[in-house]
Parts: C-alpha cells; sequence; structure tokens
C-alpha cells in the first residue's frame, strides 16, 4: 500500500517549487548592549576596532548606491593561503533596488574595494572558502570607501556568515513578515521590537516604525507569528531597549519575499 505526502505551501516555497514566492530570514546577536535612549540595533558593531562613527544605530547607504571596501582586523582572514577567510560573498541591492553579488577576495588587514560603485544596501555577507580555522580570524567588516568609521555589515571574529538582521526588501518585491524572536542571556530585561521604515504599505524614509514587541528577561520568546506587509525598499530591523547595561540578546526573523 503506498502512502501519500503532503507538503504545506511555506515548505514548497522553501523548495523552489512556488514562482514569486522565496523564503527570506535574518538574525543577528548583541552583547553588553547599553542603555542607549533610541535603542541599540542588534549586530555586534561595539566589538569593532577602531570603532565604527555609530555602534548603536548601523547607518544607512546613500540611495544613489556608494562604493564600499572589505577589510579584517587581522591578517589571516586573506587569500590564498590564511588561515580564516580567504573568500566571500556580498549580496546587496544596487541603486534601483535590484538584487546584486560580489564576490570578494579577503586581504587581511589590507582593504579590498568593491567592483560596484552603487552599492545602495549590504543585505548579506558570508564565507565562500576559509583556511584551516574555518571561520574568521577576527572580525570582518564592509564600510563606506574612504570613510572608515560608516560600517554597514559585519561578519564577527569566530563567524562565516554576517549576524546583522538587517535587510531591505529588494525591488518589485513585498516582503510578508510571518514571524520573529528574541531572547536575552543575562538576566536584564529588555524591549525588543522589530521594526521597518514603512506603514500601512507607504515608505517613510528613515523612520523606522514599530512592528511588533516583546520585553524579554533571561529568557526567549519562542516563535512569535505575525502577518505583516513590509513593501519594496522599506528596511527592516531588530533594536533593543535594555533597562541597565551589560544585555546580551539574539533575533531572528522570517517571511516570504513575494513578487509584485
Amino acid at each position: 500500500m503506498s502512502r501519500q505526502f503532503t507538503r504545506d505551501f511555506l515548505t514548497e516555497v522553501a523548495l523552489g517549487n512556488v514562482t514569486g514566492y522565496t523564503i527570506w530570514n535574518a538574525m543577528g546577536e548583541r552583547e553588553t548592549m547599553g542603555t542607549t535612549a533610541q535603542g541599540e540595533d542588534i549586530w555586534r558593531g561595539n566589538d569593532l576596532a577602531p570603532a565604527p562613527t555609530s555602534d548603536t544605530t548601523i547607518p544607512t547607504p546613500a540611495a544613489a548606491g556608494e562604493q564600499m571596501t572589505v577589510v579584517s582586523e587581522v591578517a589571516a582572514d586573506a587569500s590564498p593561503a590564511g588561515a580564516g577567510i580567504r573568500t566571500l560573498r556580498l549580496e546587496y541591492l544596487d541603486a534601483s533596488g535590484d538584487e546584486q553579488t560580489e564576490d570578494i577576495t579577503m586581504n587581511g588587514t589590507t582593504g579590498v574595494n568593491t567592483v560596484a560603485t552603487n552599492i545602495r544596501f549590504v543585505n548579506d555577507m558570508y564565507a565562500l572558502t576559509v583556511g584551516a580555522n574555518g571561520v574568521a580570524s577576527d572580525h570582518v567588516k564592509i564600510y563606506k570607501t574612504g570613510t572608515v568609521g560608516l560600517v554597514y555589515n559585519m561578519i564577527q571574529l569566530g563567524g562565516n556568515k554576517s549576524l546583522v538582521p538587517h535587510r531591505m526588501v529588494p525591488n518589485a518585491k513585498t516582503l510578508i513578515l510571518l514571524g520573529w524572536h528574541a531572547t536575552e542571556a543575562k538576566s536584564k530585561r529588555v524591549a525588543m521590537r522589530i521594526r521597518s521604515t514603512d506603514m500601512n504599505g507607504v515608505i517613510i524614509s528613515g523612520v523606522f516604525c514599530f512592528k511588533d514587541t516583546a520585553y524579554i528577561n533571561g529568557t526567549t520568546t519562542g516563535q512569535l507569528e505575525t502577518r505583516i506587509e513590509i513593501p519594496a525598499l522599506s528596511i527592516i530591523k531588530v533594536s533593543g531597549w535594555p533597562d541597565e547595561n551589560l544585555a546580551e540578546t539574539s533575533c531572528s526573523w522570517w517571511g516570504v519575499l513575494v513578487d509584485d
């Protein structure tokens, strides 16, 4: 007797079987948080040396796009023989908001400029080839060429992928935010909020409107389900507001990108 199995819609999307639909997700971490009035974006920018212009709010590149530079804090993240990350891939949006990729050959503490000069937003970065360590030998960051303090994304020491949960929704697509979660590990209460630069489907440039919130204190929220529409070119991120210093948090979110 044969058995038939029916896969749900999201599984079919994840398998690439539904045209015009793509699973999209992001994750992030932040340690030694402070009681910053405007909240602190969840990323490890406060671990970088030299410190970026802002480690609490990640800057947004110019809409016209920029050339960027990738560099490590140590020589071992280099091709062809470094022990850390040797090559990595950038996933970014160009000035039109269209999805692009560029592969970078690392050169340790010597910055490597991108070929692209029209990078509007870095959505992700991750290792393609590595040495004996299997991970980054130290922090790897990407910043605006010529302005080292404007850091947009990073791979932390011991990692092989960005833990920065910022994303810009690509041109001609809509994100349906299906859920998120957050965790705090030091028993210090934090208000965690997922945010995006839109409201009711309309872009509000520079204003990260709250879309959901959760207080956590030495625990995890578990999966928090949502059904929120995020339009093309909106930026989504997660930020935290601790009651006291030294909170440690992690988060993730997920949804479906739908072709408009």
